[in-house]
């Protein structure tokens, strides 16, 4: 069953998993609650990857230094970035670890641009206009 959000008098917004005709349900104050059209399918490609707090095991907790500090207490990419430059680490390349080597073609298609076009369309589609 799909999830819908639901609105009632009283300003409540809950989500229920709920059959695609369910119009109407009981919000938890007891009013009647209608569903509400909400974004499905969110893009969470820029949250907080799950891997980042585990990076916390290989930083020194004992260090004085801000971006140390910063990353321990609010472990984030931006933080996780600020962390690497300022210890002099960067990401290991693929092809470290007998990855193939990626190639971009001189003259060949700006792939990003493409990407982002693409996406830019996409989101001209689904959008909903009140």
């Amino acid at each position: 069953m799909p999830i819908y959000d639901f609105c009632c008098r009283a300003g409540h917004i809950t989500e229920h998993y709920t059959p695609l005709r369910t119009k109407h349900i009981k919000c938890q104050c007891g009013l009647r609650a209608k569903r509400i059209i909400s974004a499905s399918g969110h893009f969470v490609a820029d949250e907080n990857a799950p891997w980042i707090k585990s990076v916390l095991d290989v930083v020194d907790k004992d260090s004085k230094k801000a971006h140390v500090q910063e990353f321990i207490k609010n472990p984030n990419r931006e933080n996780y970035h600020k962390w690497m430059r300022g210890e002099g680490l960067r990401p290991v390349d693929q092809t470290e670890h007998g990855g193939p080597p990626s190639y971009k073609k001189e003259g060949g298609p700006d792939l990003d641009k493409v990407t982002r076009q693409i996406m830019a369309e996409r989101a001209k589609r689904n959008r909903i206009v009140i």
